[in-house]
């Protein structure tokens, strides 16, 4: 009887959800200049030839500088509802820095949430890390994420507790961060921290803020979501219309993905995909910007759109983590006769974890999101053994997307449906897509893989 009575709420959620999902399909959708100038035209229809060049690319390093406290009730409750090695931030940060100096990229690029949740102190400890790299000669650039301007939980912890610590404004992260893409650059948007680049002649970087830090409020959880402005939109669409008219080739940089990484992710993770994707990701590829490096839902994945009414296409290049298995990041070297390839590089040993790093990270993140999964489960009403069953099929879902290239094995169901109380399987039901979308990988390839600049094939 317990179970029934728990229908009627399920039902309102759905129902919620299903409404919610029509308004935002009725929203208008934003416009712009190359839609309706035909003198754009002829400047579009040939995209500029990338210069050779070879660049790295992170994300979501979540630097946490311990000193704020890694011990206690409230830091164990902070940890055992996230996937990320906060503690190892450190240690994950400074192997992967070892290995990046010894490539011979020069450039380096950064696609946000630089610490764990915005501290004063996290971000001047990430700037000397980056500061380790501008010393070895790379030319860094970053972004924000959604933890790092005006967040309202920055917290340090004290024995069982936990106290507040100052976090940073937009103004302060464009000083810390003066060094590493804001001091050179060619222009920036008055209404964001986004800026242009130049790291090499003939190559314009547009590093976007798709966060919403303005609607932050302190003692709040920040906002998750991503979005433009008209403002900043209108500037978008400006510096690429400069770019096409300067002959510049240009590649992007932004927290937020701007397609879906797997069937069904605006449904249940929209919040990691900017608002308005599509017209976002067309734009783009309308003036020929071909690569979007992103980051924020920690995954390790590649997508790409093809546009046949106008032959142009657009890749979203989604790194995972740093602090989150496999511990990713990206080497990208494009070629003079415009070949992509971009391979994977992963941080493998760390201090405290010197031969089991990979390992250890991988169990790591199954429990994690395995906890996660029950906790959620039982929300619902589930039993917990139910509910920990459940969440042994859900974990690997994640695991495997995170690390890029899932593939169920021979004979492995994504979801099984039988035998579960009629509670369970009706939420299962209604989140099933969820894992089902986290197995069939979107093509392409996600780890290591070579893009044909010029017509958009990948092999």
């Amino acid at each position: 009887m317990k179970a029934v009575k728990q229908f009627p709420a399920i039902v309102q959620i759905v129902f919620a959800l299903i409404l919610i999902a029509s308004l935002a399909a009725c929203a208008s959708q934003p416009s712009f200049k190359y839609q309706t100038d035909k003198s754009l035209v002829s400047l579009l229809t040939k995209a500029p030839d990338y210069p050779e060049t070879s660049f790295v690319v992170f994300s979501d390093p979540h630097v946490f500088d311990t000193s704020l406290g890694t011990t206690g009730k409230a830091f164990e409750a902070y940890v055992a509802n996230d996937n990320k090695l906060i503690r190892e931030s450190s240690e994950i940060t400074e192997s992967a820095l070892a290995a990046i100096k010894d490539l011979k990229a020069n450039i380096v690029l950064v696609t946000g949430d630089l610490t764990k949740d915005g501290e004063k102190a996290s971000h001047e400890l990430a700037a000397s890390y980056l500061a380790q790299l501008k010393a070895a000669g790379k030319k860094v650039y970053v972004v924000p994420g959604n933890h790092d301007i005006k967040n309202g939980l920055s917290y340090g912890y004290v024995g069982d507790g936990k106290k507040r610590v100052p976090n940073i404004t937009a103004e302060q992260f464009t000083q810390i961060y003066a060094d590493y893409g804001y001091k050179d650059a060619l222009q920036r948007d008055t209404d964001s921290v986004s800026y242009v680049a130049e790291p090499q002649p003939g190559l314009w970087l547009l590093a976007l803020d798709s966060c919403r830090w303005k609607e932050n409020v302190e003692d709040k959880e920040t906002i998750t979501d991503g979005k433009f402005s008209p403002k900043t939109l209108a500037w978008i669409e400006s510096m690429l219309g400069q770019a096409a008219k300067n002959n510049k080739a240009v590649i992007v940089m932004m927290h937020h993905g701007i397609m879906e990484h797997y069937a069904g992710q605006e449904k249940n993770y929209g919040a990691w995909i900017v608002d308005d994707y599509e017209a976002v990701a067309k734009l783009f590829a309308s003036y020929n910007a071909r690569m979007v490096f992103t980051g924020h839902f920690h995954a390790q994945d590649i997508t790409m759109k093809n546009y046949a009414d106008s032959g142009k296409y657009v890749y979203d290049i989604e790194t995972g983590s740093l602090v989150t298995y496999p511990c990713p990041y990206r080497i990208v070297n494009i070629s003079k006769d415009q070949q992509a390839a971009i391979t994977e590089g992963m941080v493998t040993s760390i201090k405290s974890h010197p031969s089991d790093f990979p390992q250890f990270g991988r169990q790591y993140l199954f429990d994690q999101v395995a906890g996660m999964a029950t906790r959620t489960l039982m929300g619902y009403g589930i039993g917990q053994t139910e509910s920990e069953n459940i969440a042994k099929q859900i974990a690997p879902a994640f695991v495997a997307h995170f690390a890029g290239d899932e593939k169920l094995a021979p004979g492995q169901q994504p979801v099984i449906e039988t035998g579960l109380s009629p509670l369970a399987w009706a939420v299962i039901q209604y989140r099933k897509d969820l894992i089902i979308g986290l197995w069939n990988d979107l093509p392409p390839a996600d780890n290591n893989i070579t893009i044909n600049l010029r017509d958009g094939s990948w092999k």
